[in-house]
């Protein structure tokens, strides 16, 4: 069967909709009230003249008041206040009080402000009265409608409920034990929580529910209509619709003589099926199946419990439920499972099945909508047989939709519409009309297509309507930019995303013609992707390196051309630590003992404290050696790669010598750590890692350097207090972020002077006594390290802890870990390591003059372009090494061609060695500048990896 959509889903209609009218009464000497509260209507309540046209009334009240059987009171658009109606009608003069309908395609709205009391619209001990066409009690009504004392009053085409108080009504519509005749038809009545849809108390007679559809929740069990000892009760061609699964419509006591015919009942049709409730559907009563009539009802549920009450006995299936009690021989049920019972099936079994002849049947449905034959299904309902059950007559699904040869295209060119129609009637059309949507006259056609040339540039809205045999017409329309005439020129952007994916961007193209085709070849062998006229694709690269993409456009006038992008991908950067990974003094990591001479170390790091066992390209972390038993140097490298030429710690006897290290990490997850000579013990503490892939719950991005810049100086007050850190001490402050989007942590160059005691620095991220160190020194001595730090949330600062005596900290902010938004926004770069590489050694003249470096010099070294590092890198990691200084000093690396920072990377006394991790940016001719402040030394520079977009 073709598909068809949902009959209800076509009656859920907001504030606006065209809502029916009841039919017309024809009476003689009848007059008109107007109401229009709106700024400009000259309202008055109390003139002379009101209610004119010219002077209407400010108030549905006041013209209510003043209105004389037979006449009519026309509300204009707007909110009014409640409305209680004392005025009454007579059989051939009703008192018609009307808002919205076919013809004002307006709904106003009647209801009682937040915070008062009483019902919205009251029929007040009257006869005779006809309301139609309002929004009632949407904003603080306590109930909607009241029915007090009064007959023969009807509410139609109106929506009534949605009240916002926490304490809600009993019921929406009330209707009370004295009155008689009430009809409510063509409504919306949505029932919340605790509510009844509408109450019929005891002693109400002859009310008629009619075409109506009832949207209720019934979390404690309310059923949507609820009558007891209401007799002459006509629930007819109403549909029922309730998340949950609690009872639709309930008779009791004395309801006598009551008429249940082309109902739809549809109960836990969302996601969740019956959420809540486990009501019987339908209820009769014991004392109410006298006279009692239930046929052509359809009862579909996602419970699996009775679906009627009769006389006190349930019945869990229809067959039973007929045997038992002869009635419902024209009803339908189904049971559903929510998500895989279609709408095709649950609606299949409204369709053309009603009784024509069943008492208040109307000829039009909710929204006033002809009655009409679907051809798709066998008619089985009575008189004509093709009257649909519930409160919506499913109409032609005659769909249209209008189509472009082209959805962009230069002035002058033709445009050549056609028409994408379903039709599942087959219904005959007999012509088109195409509105071309710049001002030009419409095309009429028996053709489904048409040809148009635009002289105009802008956009436009083609609109196609299609006119059937029976004079019905169904639109659709699409839209069209029509440009000045322009050259195809192809643009490409390529952003990482995360990971080693990137998306690759077309939008950035012009032309005066839409595109047809794009694809991009992302320069890694893979097969090219096409991906038709849109203007982005993600890829993911297999591994790190730098591509040209070549994109590949063409329009819709078969236009092409070609333009390239580069693109890194590599590592991001991870903070997670410091942890520690490894002590040799007590047997973390490894066992416990001192790390002989020609001795390896391997570490396992990925998959461990932290650190994903898979994509892991490398780690830093803050490598400390001590207690040597001679002069020696430690190397940290690969795993089951060669020891390499380049140091990462050099330290004599009795020496504590720390240096963050940047290690890669063999495909097994481990790294090796070589000592050269003697014994030594070694503490790691790992600080972030590299990975190609992003592990869930990870906060991390790719680096975005810049020229060293002092965030703290406790000599000068700088970042904080002017003053030494004492034991046991903290200093917190915040880290400039600059242009960056959005940072996660910082590299800081961190560095210790005038210690009074023999101390370490930790990174205090959790309060409490840190466990693992960043910098570890002596007194007296002025040190320096580089530390990566995440950033506290929401404070973007860091924490540094001093553990014994005084001494005085500087940081230096020497880069910036975006967080993955920023990343995604193209800032930072990745990361790619490459085994310790040295680049210069003065000792040797490797790479510079063969001479120690003196006094205020500058050392210029290439590293852009030379030992496998590309041209075009944005930074390096290069680990500096200071050996036997003749005066204590300080050395600074920056980009060549910047300025000489304030900053320094390496600190040693005269005649020592030390070495130390630095992140350098590297300058536009791709060179860094090495500066020796004080004396001469030789200088060792190793290369441990780079960034580079």
């Amino acid at each position: 069967m073709p598909s068809r959509s949902a009959v209800v889903a076509a009656i859920g209609v907001a504030v606006g909709t065209v809502w029916a009218s009841v039919p017309t009464v024809a009476f003689a000497d009848s007059g008109t009230l107007y109401v229009n509260n709106a700024a400009s209507a000259n309202c008055s309540d109390s003139a002379a003249d009101a209610g004119t046209r010219a002077q209407p009334y400010c108030s549905v009240q006041a013209a209510v008041n003043a209105a004389q059987p037979g006449d009519t009171v026309q509300v204009a658009d707007g909110a009014y206040g409640p409305v209680d109606v004392k005025t009454s009608g007579t059989p051939s003069a009703p008192l018609t009080i009307t808002g919205g309908g076919v013809i004002s395609n307006f709904i106003p709205r009647i209801f009682v402000p937040n915070g008062s009391s009483g019902p919205s619209l009251t029929f007040d001990h009257v006869h005779n009265v006809v309301v139609s066409g309002f929004d009632i009690g949407e904003t603080g009504a306590p109930t909607a409608v009241a029915v007090t004392g009064s007959s023969d009053v009807t509410l139609n085409g109106s929506r009534t409920g949605g009240s916002s108080q926490l304490s809600r009504p009993p019921a929406m519509v009330a209707v009370d034990g004295q009155s008689s005749r009430f009809t409510l038809s063509r409504s919306m009545v949505w029932a919340d929580r605790s509510q009844t849809a509408v109450s019929l108390a005891s002693g109400a007679s002859g009310t008629v529910l009619t075409t109506n559809e009832f949207n209720y929740d019934g979390y404690t069990g309310q059923p949507a209509v609820s009558a007891v000892d209401a007799p002459g009760t006509v629930v007819v061609s109403n549909s029922f619709l309730s998340g949950g699964c609690n009872t639709a419509i309930s008779l009791t006591g004395s309801s006598t003589g009551s008429t249940l015919e082309n109902n739809a009942v549809e109960l836990g049709t969302t996601n969740e099926g019956c959420f809540y409730g486990t009501g019987i559907p339908v209820v009769i009563g014991p004392a109410a199946v006298s006279g009692a009539k239930d046929d052509y009802n359809t009862v579909e549920t996602a419970s699996t419990g009775a679906l009627y009450s009769w006389a006190g006995q349930s019945y869990t299936s229809l067959s039973a439920f007929q045997a038992a009690t002869g009635q419902g021989a024209h009803d339908s049920s189904l049971r559903f499972t929510p998500g895989t019972t279609t709408r095709d099936q649950i609606q299949t079994p409204l369709i053309d099945s009603a009784d024509t002849n069943a008492p208040d049947e109307f000829g039009t449905d909710l929204l006033g909508r002809d009655r009409v034959d679907d051809p798709v299904i066998p008619n089985t309902g009575t008189g004509v047989g093709y009257y649909d059950r519930g409160a919506a007559e499913y109409q032609d699904p005659y769909n249209l939709t209008a189509t472009l040869s082209a959805a962009k295209l230069p002035t002058g060119a033709t445009e050549t519409v056609g028409v994408k129609a379903s039709n599942p009637w087959n219904t005959q059309v007999t012509s088109y009309a195409f509105d071309f949507g710049d001002g030009s006259a419409p095309v009429v056609s028996t053709s489904p297509t048409a040809s148009h040339v635009y002289t105009t540039t802008g956009g436009h809205n083609v609109t196609v309507t299609a006119t059937m045999a029976s004079g019905a017409t169904h639109s659709g329309g699409a839209p069209l930019q029509v440009a000045a005439p322009a050259q195809l020129i192809p643009a490409l952007t390529l952003s990482r995303q995360s990971g080693m994916t990137v998306l690759a961007n077309a939008g950035n193209t012009t032309d005066a013609w839409n595109l047809a085709n794009t694809t991009v070849n992302f320069g890694d062998g893979t097969i090219p992707v096409s991906f038709g006229p849109g203007t982005f694709t993600n890829h993911t690269y297999a591994k790190p390196g730098t591509y040209t993409a070549t994109l590949t456009v063409v329009d819709a006038d078969g236009q092409s051309a070609m333009v390239t992008q580069t693109i890194s991908v590599g590592s991001a950067l991870f903070p997670i630590g410091p942890v520690r990974s490894l002590d040799t003094r007590y047997g973390t990591g490894a066992p416990k003992a001192k790390v002989g001479p020609r001795g390896v170390v391997r570490l396992k790091v990925a998959g461990v404290n932290g650190v994903p066992a898979t994509g892991i390209t490398a780690v830093t972390l803050n490598l400390t050696a001590l207690n040597a038993t001679d002069s020696t140097w430690i190397a940290a490298y690969p795993d089951a790669a060669p020891v390499p030429t380049a140091s990462n710690l050099n330290l004599t006897p009795g020496q504590v010598t720390p240096n963050l290290v940047t290690v890669p990490v063999s495909a097994d997850g481990y790294i090796d750590l070589y000592n050269f000579t003697g014994s030594v013990d070694l503490v790691a503490d790992v600080e972030d890692y590299y990975s190609t892939a992003i592990a869930a719950g990870a906060h991390g991005g790719f680096l975005a350097t810049q020229a060293p810049a002092r965030a703290l100086d406790t000599r000068y007050g700088t970042g904080t207090l002017k003053g030494k850190v004492g034991p046991g001490g903290r200093v917190t402050f915040s880290v400039p972020t600059g242009s960056v989007f959005a940072a996660s942590a910082v590299v800081l160059n961190v560095t210790e002077t005038d210690a009074t005691a023999s101390s370490y620095i930790a990174v205090d991220q959790y309060g409490g006594q840190p466990t693992s160190s960043v910098l570890n020194f002596s007194a007296g001595q002025t040190s320096s390290n580089q530390v990566v730090v995440p950033l506290a949330p929401g404070t973007g600062s860091v924490t540094l802890y001093n553990n014994a005596g005084s001494t005085d900290l500087v940081a230096d902010v020497q880069g910036l870990v975006t967080d993955e938004v920023a990343a995604q926004n193209g800032q930072g770069a990745p990361y790619f390591p490459v085994a310790p590489t040295r680049i210069v050694d003065t000792r040797t003249g490797l790479g510079a003059p063969k001479a120690p470096l003196g006094a205020k010099s500058h050392l210029v070294v290439k590293v852009a372009g030379v030992n496998g590092i590309p041209a075009g890198v944005n930074a390096v990691l290069v680990n500096l090494t200071g050996i036997n200084p003749t005066a204590a000093t300080y050395v600074s690396a920056y980009a060549d061609g910047g300025t000489l920072p304030i900053s320094s990377n390496l600190n040693q006394a005269a005649g020592t060695f030390r070495a130390v991790l630095a992140l350098v940016p590297v300058g536009t001719d791709g060179s860094i500048d090495l500066y020796n402040n004080v004396g001469s030394t030789n200088i060792a520079a190793d290369i441990e990896g780079y960034y580079t977009n």
